[in-house]
Formats: structure tokens, C-alpha cells, sequence
């Protein structure tokens, strides 16, 4: 059996088109739930025609909101996990770098099961960027049993007996794909005659460092001064921190100002259409450099290090919250281009790989 653990929004849509080609290819799998992002995954679970959960490992019906909610939340995982039905001949199959990927390592050591990790081998070079991302990755890496790697770079990062496979690319390609078949909604259709940028920060190296936000938000001004629509589709974790740092009063001044709009948080489908239609992506997630990419998409990437993958060079712009290299960007737009498009399914490489492994 195959136990697909995860909990974040990012988790659940790399992992989504696996476990629809496990149910078309009737490989059979148990959905385990760790409700770090609750909302958010049920909301697009159901449109995007996912099953549900067979198991949540919490109660809880709302994410996780800040490190206080976490440190709660994670022992009540652990302790309910001990119930699971996992054996040692079963593959416990996490994604990426996020605090779930780290439980769902501990729960198949737990059992003795094997450890299957997607998006393993990336790195960053530098523990604290992103943090604690990259940290969890290498760790996972290091003692997992199979290794499926976007690029062939990534398995010299892979270490002891793992089995490294190379999926040609990263399964958000194949979320893409999947997520733009689907219409958008009224109110996303309604965006797409004006000249706007998606804006959106999560990162825990950014948002619990105030100097940081604050140069965050002069990009963001900076932006809005060039005479763009800014749409900020805000997670639940980040207005917290905001609010914490002492920022919120300037933003509101800056929706006072210019076209900003603080929207509700969009759901993948609308999300991926928004992304397809905007000017360029100003953002620091790590999922959008690859979605912007398949897209062929400009992005500004709000970090101080990235990964060295497709995209970086190409459509995104490492922006090292420099406000020259800002400029920079905004000067250059059309050079933001894709050399060669994507081809194949990383994520039928991954279901065909289990297919082959059924026991």
C-alpha cells in the first residue's frame, strides 16, 4: 500500500495529478491528511476533482495561522499517526520541504516503511534560505528510500542507498496542465482586461524579519508607482505576521493611494488562470518560479537565494530585495523568456514507478 501524507496547499498541488493517475491507473493508495492547511485544501480538492482524505490525522478545520498553532498542532499528529495501518513492506510518499514532509518521514520510520520523496535533491546551498525548507529537505533526502529528482543536477545531492529517479521536471507542470482545462471564475474573468501583477509573500525568512518586510513593501510600491493594478491574494499566516511587524498601517495607506487590492486567497484553478493573464508574478515562493516558468511567465522572486532551477535566469528574476535589480526587471520585462518549452508528465514517471513496485 502507498500512503500519500501531506498537509500544505503546496504539497497538495504538486501531488494532486499523482494521485488522480493512482486512481485512473488503480494503484491502490490511502490519502492521510495532516490539516496543516485545511481550508485551502478542501477548497480546491473538490474542484479540482480529487477523493477525499481517507484519514485526517487532526480535528482541526482552519490552517495553521503561526508557530504557537504548530507547536500544538504537530504532537497531535504524531500521537493520532500511531494509529495508521503501515507496515514495513508499504511506501509512505511525502513531497517537497514543508513541516508535514518532516511527519510523514518520522511516521514511516515509525513503521519501518519506505520512504518515497518528490522534489527531493533541490537545494538552496544555504540553511537559512529558505528556512526551515531548506533544512527539511536535506534531511528527508538523506534517509529516504526512493528520490524522485525534477533534474538530473539533483541526485548528486542524493546520498547513502536511496534510489534516485529522474522525473524530467517538476509535477507542478503536470498541476498546470490539469488546472488550466478547468474554466475560471466570474470574478478572476473580470481581471483579465487590466494591467495587473500578482503579488504574494509566505516565506518565514521574509515575514519574521522587519527589515525584510519593510523592503518587501517598497518593492511593492514601487511596483504600484510604474502605474500596475496589484492584486495580493493574502494567506492567513502572512496578514498575521504583517500585523505583528507593525506594517499593516502602510499598507492600508497604499490601497488608499493606488489600485492595490487585498484579495481573498484564490484557489489553484483561479490562481493558475490569474497567474496566465498578469503583466508579470511578484512573489517568493519556490512553486511559483516553476509555474511561472511552464507558463512562460516573468516573475520577480522576493528572496535573497533560490534554488538553481528551470525558470531561474529565464522568466524569473532573483530580486535579492534589491531595489536596483527591481528596476532592473521592470525595465527589462520582455527579456523574461522561456528558452524551451516543457515536454513529458513527471508525475506519470512517479505513478508508473509504483505501478511497477505494486506488492
Amino acid at each position: 500500500m502507498i500512503y500519500v501524507i501531506l498537509g500544505t496547499k503546496g504539497q497538495f498541488m504538486k501531488m494532486f495529478p499523482i494521485m488522480k493517475l493512482f486512481d485512473q491507473e488503480k494503484v491502490p493508495y490511502r490519502f492521510i491528511h495532516t490539516s496543516q492547511h485545511y481550508g485551502i485544501i478542501e477548497d480546491n480538492r473538490k474542484r479540482l476533482g480529487v477523493r477525499k482524505p481517507d484519514v485526517y490525522l487532526t480535528g482541526k478545520k482552519k490552517d495553521l495561522r503561526n508557530i504557537g498553532e504548530m507547536l500544538w498542532w504537530i504532537p497531535q499528529v504524531l500521537w493520532n499517526a500511531r494509529k495508521l495501518p503501515i507496515t514495513k513492506n508499504d511506501y509512505v510518499l511525502t513531497h517537497g520541504d514543508a513541516e508535514s514532509t518532516l511527519l510523514s518521514f518520522l511516521i514511516a520510520k515509525y513503521f519501518g516503511a519506505k520512504q518515497a520523496h518528490v522534489e527531493a535533491g533541490m537545494r538552496s546551498g544555504n540553511y537559512l534560505e529558505p528556512f526551515p525548507e531548506e533544512a527539511i529537505r536535506v534531511f528527508v533526502d538523506r534517509f529516504s528510500d526512493v528520490c524522485f529528482c525534477p533534474q538530473k543536477e539533483d541526485v548528486k545531492n542524493i546520498h547513502g542507498s536511496a534510489t534516485a529517479v529522474v522525473t524530467n521536471g517538476n509535477t507542478v507542470f503536470d498541476s498546470v496542465r490539469l488546472a488550466l482545462e478547468v474554466p475560471p471564475a466570474k470574478e478572476v474573468i473580470k481581471l483579465f482586461n487590466k494591467k495587473y501583477v500578482l503579488f504574494l509573500i509566505h516565506r518565514k525568512e521574509n515575514l519574521f524579519t522587519k527589515n525584510r518586510v519593510v523592503s518587501i513593501l517598497d518593492i511593492l510600491e514601487t511596483i504600484l508607482k510604474k502605474g500596475y493594478v496589484v492584486v495580493w491574494p493574502m494567506h492567513t499566516n502572512t496578514k498575521y505576521e504583517l500585523q505583528k511587524k507593525g506594517v499593516w498601517e502602510r499598507i492600508e495607506s497604499l490601497k488608499k493611494k493606488f489600485p492595490l487590492t487585498i484579495s481573498y486567497f484564490l484557489d489553484y484553478i483561479d490562481f493558475m488562470h490569474a497567474v496566465k493573464h498578469s503583466a508579470f508574478v511578484a512573489s517568493d515562493g519556490g512553486g511559483l518560479q516553476k509555474e511561472t516558468y511552464f507558463m512562460n511567465k516573468p516573475m520577480l522572486i522576493l528572496r535573497m537565494k533560490t534554488e538553481p532551477e528551470p525558470g531561474v535566469g529565464e522568466t524569473a528574476f532573483l530580486s535579492m530585495l534589491s531595489a536596483e535589480k527591481v528596476d532592473y526587471f521592470l525595465n527589462n520585462l520582455s527579456t523574461f523568456t522561456r528558452k524551451k518549452a516543457p515536454a513529458g508528465s513527471p508525475s506519470k514517471i512517479i505513478a508508473d514507478f509504483f505501478k511497477r513496485h505494486q506488492t
